[in-house]
């Protein structure tokens, strides 16, 4: 199994790629987390707004389901988990290998 650095080398941007979607992916799983905290303890107060700005465009539809605090942490933090592996295939470029 090939690591992450690995994979990206066959790609003519991978690794930029792998930067810009990896980081946004640790930003997302944080943010998910640091709020998930926040409900937990009973008080999120506006924290979730965080994690929707930082998970738009998908965030807009996620969030017309009916759900609750904790779904909703999941359901959004999935949509950023999702727009993250858009970005890897959007910025990759062309296999070189």
């Amino acid at each position: 199994m090939r690591s992450p650095r690995q994979t990206a080398g066959l790609y003519t941007h991978g690794d930029i790629a792998l930067l810009l979607a990896g980081g946004y992916a640790t930003l997302v799983v944080g943010v998910a987390a640091w709020l998930g905290a926040l409900v937990a303890a009973g008080d999120p107060g506006f924290g979730g707004i965080w994690l929707i700005a930082l998970t738009l465009p998908v965030s807009i539809p996620l969030l017309a389901i009916p759900a609750s605090s904790e779904a909703s942490v999941l359901l959004l933090t999935a949509g950023g988990l999702a727009q993250a592996w858009v970005l890897w295939r959007l910025l990759r470029g062309r296999r070189t290998a």
